[in-house]
């Protein structure tokens, strides 16, 4: 294969690749979701997804490396772990977009009162405030060959936990993302009760839309 015909593959595979995110970030934000709601512990769910954004990371040479600051071992919510993780990869996939020169991601998990928060902090040139009020509304991505869809799906995600996501950013001084889910009691928990069932729930997109509820501002405004 002649280094014409290999670059001109390159570029179709990144084509590909582009559009199938862009259909898989719509159909994720437009489908009626299902959750199935069980007792999860958040920080082995935020341990792997990591453990795998750093062997990317590695192997990209992004020049980016990832600082944990999980002061808890356990961290209690009643949640859909699956979906959980997509908000935790969503995040950091956006930190690593804002940091093409290189940088640090620092995770952190912490009680809030009954809640457990979670934050991430990246080092890239943050965002300008106007944009930050719009950041988890469809279509308002500060990237170069993102869907715009992301973050709102966080947004729908979060909602339907009943917690509360924002960002906080300065320009020159990066952007920290913010999610917080109610945590469950000790009592709770799942080895202090046996048996326990999960129950599931259909949220549509309409349901949890920043542009459509009413209740937007309130849930990405808490800090």
């Amino acid at each position: 294969m002649s280094d014409e015909h290999r670059q001109l593959l390159q570029i179709v595979t990144r084509e590909s690749e582009r559009l199938n995110n862009i259909i898989t970030d719509f159909l994720a934000y437009s489908r009626g979701k299902q959750y199935r709601f069980d007792k999860v512990n958040l920080v082995p769910l935020l341990e792997d997804t990591l453990t795998l954004l750093e062997h990317r990371l590695i192997a990209e040479n992004t020049g980016i490396r990832i600082e944990r600051r999980l002061d808890v071992k356990e961290a209690w919510a009643l949640a859909d772990g699956d979906k959980i993780k997509q908000v935790f990869w969503n995040f950091c996939e956006n930190a690593v977009r804002a940091m093409k020169g290189g940088g640090t991601l620092t995770v952190s998990a912490e009680p809030a009162g009954e809640d457990w928060q979670i934050n991430f902090a990246d080092t890239g040139p943050g965002i300008h405030p106007q944009q930050t009020e719009k950041i988890f509304e469809p279509f308002q991505s500060q990237f170069e060959g993102g869907t715009g869809l992301g973050l709102a799906i966080v947004y729908q995600i979060v909602q339907a936990h009943d917690g509360k996501v924002w960002a906080r950013s300065k320009l020159g001084q990066g952007t920290t993302f913010v999610v917080r889910l109610r945590g469950i009691g000790v009592d709770e928990r799942p080895e202090a009760k046996s048996g326990a069932s999960q129950h599931s729930v259909n949220i549509n997109a309409s349901d949890a839309s920043p542009a459509t509820s009413a209740a937007a501002a309130g849930g990405k405004a808490h800090g």
